[in-house]
Parts: structure tokens; sequence; C-alpha cells
């Protein structure tokens, strides 16, 4: 019998991020599967769009994680319950 894969959980999505951009692999609320590359290094976001708070304020117990999408320059957010496949960093800021 195979053994389940573990995909990460929040805080070690959270913590990678911070140091560069991930890729990882989500379903979306519809049932589509999403690949995203995303961060939440300042410096790799536009300055216009950089939130003045956190946006994933510490002892949130959301699944919810709200990060910047490299690729299409915008902010994303995905329930960590929803990940189907996870790369890693692809890239360090």
């Amino acid at each position: 019998m195979a053994t389940p894969r573990k995909t990460p959980d929040k805080m070690f999505i959270l913590k990678q991020m911070y140091l560069g951009t991930v890729n990882f692999t989500f379903k979306k609320k519809d049932g589509e599967l999403r690949e995203m590359n995303a961060t939440l290094v300042t410096r790799l976001i536009e300055s216009r769009h950089i939130k003045e708070s956190n946006p994933n304020p510490p002892g949130s117990d959301s699944d919810l994680i709200v990060c910047w999408d490299v690729d299409i320059n915008q902010w994303r957010s995905f329930n960590v319950e929803t990940v189907t496949e996870y790369n890693g960093l692809v890239s360090t800021s």
C-alpha cells in the first residue's frame, strides 16, 4: 500500500515564501488545477502593491495564504489544504 504524500503545512510554506519564490499546484474552488509561482519577498512585489500590514497575520487559524503571484503580478490566495503538488523554492531573493 502506498504511503500518502504529505504536503507542507502553512508555516513552512510561509517561511519559504519569505525567502524567495515557491512553486506549487493547488485545486481552485471550481475544481480546476492551477500552478503558481508565489512570494512574500517585498522587493519582488511592485512597490505600489506592497501591503501596509501583514497579509498573513500571525495567530490566524485559517488555512488561507495570501501571496504575490510573480507571473501575473497580482495578489492571490489559496487554501493550504488544496495544494496537490509542492515543488518548493524555485528562486531565492
